[in-house]
């Protein structure tokens, strides 16, 4: 089986010129990672190639409709690992630095699997964030994206009687405007007879995934936001 020199890493909006032939004013460029002799990724994000998709076909060996094809898909699995990321980081960061037994609990809520088997919370915790930071980190195919707690914002989450999320809305900076959501909030809780809560996290995803979770991590949710945005 033949070992292309290129490795597709995905989609990129920011780069409109090919790498390649020069050319200018493109929509996207392909992403192209250097593999060494093995078929292994030979370098970092700084040797990553943006080639157009007619340069990255001839560079692969590839019709165009592959190359299109396959950088959307590994541009989806990124936008995945991007949006997991983003989960792990609204759910653990505001624990990260709780006592122990907090942590376990929280952990252990979400992994109970892992409960009584020797695996220890604290260090799982910071293996997950770890990893959730640097995906976020890298800038293969755009910037770095949002990971702090500080980057997190507040989202209004309305459930329905039976504990299903109803509406998810970010809720704005502006005073006034925060209490005329508040507002209409309750009023469509009322109208369902469901419930409001108020969580942060990176995206309105993970806010869903918050909004879920336990009274602890809700609870450490909240002390998180407080403290970053005093």
């Amino acid at each position: 089986m033949p070992i292309w020199k290129w490795k597709i890493k995905g989609v990129v909006d920011d780069f409109d010129e090919c790498g390649c032939c020069g050319r200018r004013g493109l929509k996207r460029t392909v992403a192209l990672m250097p593999l060494d002799a093995d078929g292994n990724e030979d370098g970092t994000a700084e040797d990553v190639v943006y080639y157009g998709t007619s340069c990255a076909a001839i560079a692969l060996g590839w019709t165009q409709g592959k190359v299109a094809d396959t950088a959307r898909a590994v541009q989806a699995e990124r936008d995945q690992r991007d949006a997991y990321a983003r989960r792990m980081i609204s759910i653990y960061a505001p624990v990260e630095f709780a006592p122990v037994r907090d942590k376990a609990r929280v952990y252990y809520g979400r992994n109970q699997h892992q409960r009584d088997t020797g695996v220890k919370a604290s260090e799982e915790v910071a293996k997950l964030l770890a990893k959730a930071r640097a995906t976020l980190a890298d800038t293969t195919t755009g910037p770095a994206r949002p990971s702090r707690i500080e980057d997190f914002c507040r989202y209004l989450v309305i459930f329905t009687r039976d504990e299903r999320i109803h509406l998810v809305q970010r809720v704005p900076q502006e005073e006034g405007e925060r209490q005329e959501q508040a507002a209409a909030a309750q009023r469509r809780a009322d109208q369902i007879r469901g419930s409001v809560r108020v969580v942060a996290a990176l995206d309105a995803e993970a806010a869903r995934d918050v909004a879920y979770a336990d009274e602890l991590t809700r609870a450490w949710n909240a002390k998180a936001w407080q403290a970053g945005h005093v």
